[in-house]
């Protein structure tokens, strides 16, 4: 009986290890600054390469404007040094063939594999994990919890894309407060986007750096530019990553100088769920949120042409052909299906060992565990109500008309 006792509490023990370190790792990966940046150097010419306010590791990496990719080798106090790795031919990213396959998450929170060919529309899901984000030249702070002019950003992104006849789905859901468990907390989320069969699903952002790091003209038009942020820590980054790159291909053939960089950062901000998942950062929080709101407006055409091809607004779905495939997705949601199904069956077995009585209570607790507990862990969560769209453009028109 002893031994039988020491085995639950060993194997409890490596379960409850796993699950923290898993989680409690990617938490504090994803965590950002309280206050203050870090500027980051090229090593050898200690020339200023980017600014970030999200916590910087050794090994984190950064492809700049013109497509030279960095990697972090440093760190001290505010200021860290990269080195130069490689100059990237960021246009390659859109030849490269790949899977049709897209993963999803059913009406039972499972993951399935689903044919881009057989989608009847165009669907784009909108989220915001740092829903208190602000921007103080428009919105007078910079963090309004729950309802950040964050929001207002992804509205304009959501705006441009129906336009385009895409579909979007925009959560308004707040996760607050703005800390490290945020993504976790904006994972719910997440999964509910997930079951309405979305092409891509985008976690809009914005930096907390100074202005002039975003600041930018495309075409003519002063706007704030847009950073694209890819999870060092997910399971199907190869995906993750391509996307980003088409994103920036497609930019830089386009709108040059809209997408200001790639930051890969450790942590996985819930990539893991979609191969198409991507984190923006619309400007910066000393960014005028109009600015902002622009470089989202031409960003809809960056993400409308990299998902759907050049024409897509003559396709009714996408298809064989128009759809711009991003090599290894099957690969990739297959990896992070078994990895998450791995941590969901630690995590049940922890659960079962600190609640069942005995072994012959175990096939009860099975039960009420899969029909109830389970069910509450990815249940629905009721979002904020949206604001009325008409209503919203009327005070966004006459902020903009007295900005100064």
């Amino acid at each position: 009986m002893r031994s039988k006792g020491r085995g639950k509490l060993v194997v409890l023990a490596i379960a409850l290890a796993l699950i923290f370190s898993h989680f409690g790792s990617a938490a504090m990966a994803e965590e950002e600054r309280e206050q203050g940046y870090y500027v980051v150097y090229d090593e050898e010419t200690n020339k200023k390469i980017f600014s970030t306010a999200r916590v910087l590791h050794v090994g984190d990496q950064y492809l700049n404007e013109e497509n030279l990719l960095y990697e972090v080798v440093k760190i001290s106090g505010d200021k860290a040094y990269a080195k130069f790795k490689e100059k990237v031919n960021i246009e390659a990213a859109l030849n490269l063939p790949g899977s049709e396959n897209v993963a999803q998450i059913s009406e039972d929170n499972s993951f399935v594999i689903e044919a881009s060919s057989a989608k009847k529309e165009k669907v784009i899901a909108i989220y915001h994990t740092h829903s208190d984000e602000s921007y103080i030249p428009t919105d007078g702070k910079a963090s309004i919890p729950h309802n950040g002019g964050i929001f207002k950003v992804g509205e304009a992104l959501k705006s441009a894309l129906e336009e385009k006849g895409i579909k979007v789905i925009q959560s308004r859901q707040s996760h607050d407060p703005h800390d490290s468990m945020a993504y976790q907390r904006s994972r719910r989320t997440a999964v509910e986007l997930l079951k309405n069969g979305p092409d891509a699903i985008i976690d809009v952002h914005r930096d907390a750096v100074p202005a002039e790091e975003y600041q930018g003209t495309v075409n003519g038009q002063p706007l704030a530019k847009i950073q694209l942020v890819v999870g060092r820590q997910n399971p199907q980054i190869e995906a993750t990553n391509n996307f980003a790159k088409q994103l920036k291909a497609t930019a830089d053939k386009k709108y040059p100088g809209l997408i200001k960089g790639i930051f890969y950062g450790k942590g996985a901000y819930n990539q893991d769920l979609s191969p198409r998942s991507i984190l923006i950062e619309a400007g910066t929080y000393t960014n005028s949120r109009f600015k902002a709101q622009d470089g989202a407006n031409i960003m809809a055409d960056v993400i409308a042409t990299t998902i759907y091809g050049e024409d897509y607004a003559k396709e009714s779905a996408p298809s064989p052909g128009t759809t711009t495939k991003i090599p290894g997705e099957g690969r990739g949601a297959s990896r992070a299906l078994l990895w998450i199904l791995g941590i969901a069956a630690l995590g049940f077995g922890a659960y079962m060992l600190i609640s069942t009585g005995g072994i012959n209570e175990l096939s009860a607790k099975v039960r009420r565990f899969s029909t109830r507990e389970f069910a509450n862990f990815l249940g629905t969560k009721k979002s904020v109500p949206k604001e009325n769209d008409k209503e919203s453009k009327n005070v966004d028109k006459e902020e903009r008309e007295n900005e100064v």
